[in-house]
């Protein structure tokens, strides 16, 4: 597999090309901006991002749009890189099981990417799920 991370802005022309993995968060968050162009409702995003919090456990808006989300509290509350590591896990089983997607996008934005992140990530790597994936890109905008 290929880590690496980037931009934002050096990303946008092939960001289609990847399946997204934000946090459940609706509003002003990467959950919005990742699935602006794809048919979801605002009624149905606010649905999806309830749903993954309520049950604190990653959630997928596939096949509909090429966007999963794990809960809020991962990113805003916890803090905690292992909570996210497991968190990251749970979704790389569900990729490899049912979206199969090869090419991920992280984009845990808040508006920077925080240490904790950076870490569950890296440790995450580990799990058996992840070597279904080819590319993982974190987007970071302090990247190059």
């Amino acid at each position: 597999m290929r880590f690496k991370k980037s931009n934002y802005k050096n990303l946008w022309l092939h960001r289609h090309e990847f399946h997204v993995l934000t946090y459940a968060e609706e509003g002003f968050a990467p959950l919005n901006e990742h699935t602006k162009d794809t048919g979801i409702t605002k009624k149905e995003l606010v649905a999806f991002a309830e749903t993954v919090n309520r049950v604190n456990h990653p959630g997928s808006l596939y096949p509909k749009a090429k966007v999963s989300a794990v809960p809020r509290v991962l990113i805003r509350e916890q803090q905690d890189a292992q909570a996210l590591c497991l968190g990251l896990v749970d979704f790389y089983q569900i990729n490899a099981t049912v979206i199969r997607a090869k090419k991920i996008l992280l984009d845990f934005r808040t508006p920077n990417v925080e240490t904790f992140v950076e870490s569950a990530i890296e440790k995450s790597l580990q799990a058996s799920y992840a070597a279904f994936i080819e590319e993982l890109i974190l987007v970071d905008d302090n990247a190059e």
